[in-house]
């Protein structure tokens, strides 16, 4: 969150979408009573599926203007994990 802010220059808040709060509802809540007028959530969900649908429901509820797509198989996506996969490949671990 922190590194997202810095880079659209705005302020952000992480939210969950299981057991551990906050909840999204609440972090667009805090966000829409500290005056701001439109939230977008990043939802950083790998596919579709109830995770998602209840994390865009709660958000848009809430006052979110919109919620990001799952990232399903974006090329930059693999790309991260075949690096990541390789680093630890070539540490030996």
């Amino acid at each position: 969150a922190q590194a997202l802010g810095a880079a659209l220059d705005t302020p952000t808040r992480i939210s969950y979408a299981s057991a551990a709060p906050p909840a999204v509802g609440a972090a667009v809540a805090r966000l829409r009573a500290r005056g701001a007028r439109r939230v977008a959530v990043a939802a950083y969900f790998l596919a579709p599926g109830l995770f998602h649908d209840a994390v865009t429901a709660a958000a848009r509820d809430a006052g979110a203007v919109a919620v990001a797509a799952p990232l399903t198989d974006a090329p930059e996506l693999v790309d991260l994990v075949l690096r990541r996969v390789d680093a630890e490949a070539r540490s030996g671990s």
